[in-house]
């Protein structure tokens, strides 16, 4: 099991436009609904989208597929600081190939997690990295 650690910070809000334009192809995709917004968690060290280890979790969700301009990579995952939380980390692929902050994570739930977990920035955030597999084995949202 792959697992990381990062504190909260403040994004620029972007996620959510598409996050909400998008909503019913994600939910199509990761069987449940998408909270129109992302959480942005500060990791100590830079993710590599390309690592083997990632790249044998990541669900490829090309821009066909939804309707949009760029495809996008998800890895499911579940916040373990969170109660379990099921969610996703999100990045469209060229953010995953050439991000000026490669530290900072973006999870999508279907919840908003701030307000549903009352994080504030700096507040800290554990991640399990699941396999596409074990996405049956998760605990449903509510």
């Amino acid at each position: 099991m792959t697992h990381l650690r990062g504190r909260v910070q403040s994004g620029n809000g972007d996620a959510s436009r598409w996050l909400a334009k998008f909503n019913a192809a994600y939910a199509r995709k990761v069987g449940q609904p998408i909270f129109p917004g992302s959480l942005n968690v500060a990791l100590s060290e830079p993710f590599d989208w390309f690592s083997p280890d990632h790249v044998r979790r990541t669900i490829w969700f090309g821009r066909d597929e939804y309707g949009g301009e760029r495809d996008i990579l998800l890895i499911p995952c579940r916040l373990i600081s969170l109660h379990d939380e099921p969610a996703w980390l999100w990045t469209p692929t060229t953010a995953a190939r050439d991000r000026s902050d490669p530290w900072v994570v973006e999870i999508i739930a279907s919840k908003g997690l701030r307000a549903e977990f009352g994080l504030v920035d700096g507040a800290t955030v554990e991640i399990e990295l699941l396999d596409e597999r074990a996405l049956g084995s998760q605990p449903s949202a509510s």
